[in-house]
């Protein structure tokens, strides 16, 4: 089973997926957003998605979970859409590669990152990920923002059968 370790979030380690944003951190918010005080308490317009023409954004949750080992036993992405995640009550770990030219998805070019509780990140159309872990408590809700029935109709999904196709994620 391939080891992968996780990085500290960057702007440049991570902007081959996508962005990211600290939705806690005011100062950054007022750097970001078109209102640009700290004192302000909305913050328009900060990461822009792209979900296609037709369809309407939804908001889900998943629940990441602390395990003993931090497998990663399937992987997806989504061929039009980008996809949204906000960790709401604690950090989590999430991985993410490119997808292959040509046959299956693998484990082999991912990247692991520690992504801090209240920080978007936007990943970006046709950029692979899989689960999300919990870090510091047993369970975390994080926010998943994509179009609607994304699961049914932009969704290129690869269980793992064989642990020698399978990643463990370090921290």
């Amino acid at each position: 089973m391939r080891k992968i370790n996780v990085q500290k979030l960057t702007i440049e380690n991570f902007k081959r997926y996508g962005t990211f944003q600290n939705l806690l951190d005011v100062e950054a918010l007022a750097v970001t957003s078109i209102v640009s005080s700290i004192d302000a308490s909305f913050f328009p317009d900060l990461v822009s998605f792209d979900y296609g023409n037709t369809i309407n954004p939804t908001v889900s949750i998943c629940l990441a979970k602390k395990t003993e080992k931090n497998i990663v036993q399937f992987l997806e992405y989504h061929q039009y859409t980008n996809e949204g995640l906000i960790p709401l009550d604690g950090d989590i770990i999430i991985c993410v590669g490119t997808p292959p030219l040509y046959g299956k998805m693998s484990v082999d070019n991912l990247e692991a990152f520690l992504i801090p509780k209240g920080t978007l990140v936007k990943l970006n159309a046709y950029i692979v990920h899989g689960p999300q872990f919990s870090v510091d408590t047993d369970k975390v809700h994080v926010v998943c923002m994509l179009a609607g029935r994304t699961f049914k109709n932009d969704m290129v999904f690869e269980l793992f059968q064989n642990d020698d196709d399978k990643a463990v994620i370090e921290l």
